[in-house]
């Protein structure tokens, strides 16, 4: 598989002389193509908690949990932060679920989104997490 930056994508999308069907063929492998069930099964796994750990340290409703894991339901991004922190997973599972989900991936230049990676980075919980955005006068995950 050959890998394209998503800038070359967009050039050769901007070129007069080539079809979208020849487009297609030529990128077929830099297509995110991903399962969202496997997906999902496997950062379960990799965590090694219950789904029913996951959904009470996420403090996301059981009904919606299901929903996002099966690929029903489009999480918005903070619904994403949120499960990652309750599995303790790596910032990069995070930001590689984000980019899966076209959302923008977490910023260091940005405050909050920096308080939400040191809690990754650090393992922390989503109520420590919530302390130290309060702390920093950040909003919060809270609905």
């Amino acid at each position: 598989m050959k890998y394209i930056r998503t800038e070359e994508l967009l050039e050769q999308l901007k070129l007069k002389n080539i079809s979208y069907e020849q487009y297609l063929a030529e990128n077929e492998d830099s297509f995110i193509c991903e399962d969202l069930k496997n997906f999902w099964k496997e950062k379960i796994a990799k965590c090694g908690m219950s789904k029913v750990d996951i959904i009470n340290k996420a403090d996301i409703g059981y009904t919606y949990f299901y929903s996002v894991i099966g690929g029903k339901n489009y999480p918005s991004r903070d619904t994403i932060i949120k499960i990652f922190i309750a599995m303790g997973l790596p910032l990069e599972d995070c930001q590689d679920t984000l980019r899966l989900y076209n959302w923008a991936q977490l910023s260091p230049k940005i405050k909050r989104d920096s308080i939400v990676i040191f809690a990754l980075n650090h393992s922390l919980s989503l109520y420590k997490l919530e302390e130290m955005l309060e702390d920093h006068m950040e909003k919060s995950f809270k609905s």
